[in-house]
Order: structure tokens, then sequence, then C-alpha cells
């Protein structure tokens, strides 16, 4: 007896979703910032794979860092699609390092919880950040960096008129020490050596 009130509770859920997803069609954006796990398989809302014609840097890292040392860094998006006709919704950003700590200079950015930066809603309004770095205390370590950038067109509607893209950058420390092939890489790369030479002697 209860399965046509039931049966009118689902229908009317299912309704409320479904007016929920037309009315507000832009909630998987991130004009607010976006986090690592959410960049990792890049801006695919807007396209399916990097635009070779959109550049993302990371401008004042040191080749070469200091333990505990702060750096201003500058992240900037070049090139990518024009704004139409507003210059809001200009594009994003979002900067993970493998070790020491990133950090806002503005208002323009965030910190997020698993540690990277990235804009916030007033800093979605450009394409260039200036951000901070204080490097680690452990001046022995590589630290890499992974960078994904967003540029869109400011019509508010993600497609593939926008492009995303993304790029790598290290920075060693004072005290880096590169390691020394192994022992079993040598031989290995002895043996190679070796039949390379037998090859050319037999012809």
């Amino acid at each position: 007896m209860d399965e046509v009130p039931l049966r009118g509770t689902v229908l009317a859920w299912v309704l409320i979703i479904a007016v929920a997803v037309i009315t507000f069609p832009d909630a998987s954006s991130y004009s607010g910032g976006i986090s690592v796990d959410d960049s990792k398989s890049g801006c695919i809302c807007h396209s399916s794979s990097p635009a070779s014609d959109l550049m993302v840097t990371l401008s004042g890292l040191p080749a070469t860092y200091d333990a505990g040392v702060r750096y201003n860094l500058t992240v900037a998006l070049s090139g990518g699609p024009e704004v139409t006709s507003n210059p809001t919704n200009q594009g994003g950003f979002n900067l993970e390092a493998s070790a020491g700590d990133l950090s806002s200079v503005d208002s323009n950015t965030q910190e997020k919880e698993d540690g990277s930066l990235t804009h916030n809603s007033e800093g979605n309004d450009q394409r260039s950040w200036k951000v901070e770095w204080v490097a680690p205390a452990d001046d022995s370590l590589r630290v890499s960096f992974t960078l994904r950038g967003n540029a869109v067109n400011g019509d508010g509607e993600a497609s593939e008129e926008d492009h995303w893209n993304e790029a790598e950058y290290t920075s060693k420390g004072s005290g880096y020490e590169e390691e020394s092939p192994g022992l079993s890489t040598i031989l290995t790369i002895a043996l190679l050596l070796g039949i390379a030479c037998r090859r050319r002697l037999r012809y």
C-alpha cells in the first residue's frame, strides 16, 4: 500500500536534483581556487588536453636554494584565448612543491589544505600571481614543483575555447649531491658497450 507514495517521493527527489543541476551548471567550476587532486587530470571541464599555445611559467625560483630562505616567485600564464567582453574570469592555477612551504603574499591567492597554492575569486580575474616559497630546512633535497594553469576567455562558459597546460620545475639544495651510479648500473653499461663493440668488429 505504500508503493505509490514511495514512487511519488522518489520522483519528487529526482525533479529536485534535476532542477539543481540545471540551475547551477557551474557547480564544478573552480573560480575560487582548485586543489592538487582536482587539478591532477587537468582542467578537463574546459578542454580535454593541454594546449601548446598556453605557457605556464614559474619565475624567481633559484636553481640552487639555501635552507630556510624565503623566495618571491611569480606564476604567469601567457598565450591561450583572448578575454572576450570583460576583464573578469581570466584564469587560475595550482602550484605544489614537494618540500618547503608555499604561501600567499596578497589577497589574490590562497593556501589549500593539501599545502598547495591556488587563486581565489579575486585572483581569478588575472593571469599573473605573486607567491612565496620558504625553502626547507634540509638543503640536501631536490625539490620539485608542479604548476597547472588555466586561461579562459571570460564568457563564463567552460568549453574547448578555454586552454590549460602544466609544467615541472626543480630547485636543488646547496648541499644536494647527485647519486653516483651503483655497481650493477656500471656493469650493465660496460656489458652493453662490449656488445656494441663486438657487433662493429663483425662488420
